[in-house]
């Protein structure tokens, strides 16, 4: 998967490169440590199942989750923020209880990138759409 993913980076970058100095949304792989590789790959299964709905935004994408996950959400939208660069990050709970939890992950001319990065956790969501 990571394979996959750096591949998907190198190439928006190459494909990118033209466009000038403006920042770019790309992977930095190297930028996590083991543990927080290993740490992101036990979180993606659990937010994946607390994962409610995507929206469409202009330069990316909101995804809510049952507010329950709050913590470990945070705690992934942590390690993400190492690695793909520079995308923004928007977390907000509403009232408790039961108000939703949405976050918003967007960048200038990476919502491409974005649904891409995070299609691990939209596919339980997809396949519960076809059904």
């Amino acid at each position: 998967m990571k394979l996959a993913l750096t591949t998907l980076c190198l190439v928006l970058s190459a494909l990118s490169d033209s466009a000038g100095p403006e920042v770019r949304a790309h992977c930095n792989l190297g930028a996590l440590s083991a543990a927080d590789r290993a740490r992101d790959r036990e979180l993606i299964p659990l937010l994946a199942g607390a994962l409610r709905e995507r929206k469409d935004l202009t330069d990316g994408y909101a995804y809510r989750f049952d507010a329950r996950v709050v913590k470990e959400l945070g705690e992934w939208i942590n390690i993400e923020a190492k690695c793909c660069q520079p995308l923004k990050y928007e977390l907000a709970l509403e009232p408790q209880p039961g108000g939703a939890l949405w976050v918003r992950i967007t960048g200038q001319e990476a919502k491409e990138f974005i649904g891409a990065e995070f299609a691990p956790l939209t596919e339980k969501l997809a396949s519960q759409d076809r059904r």
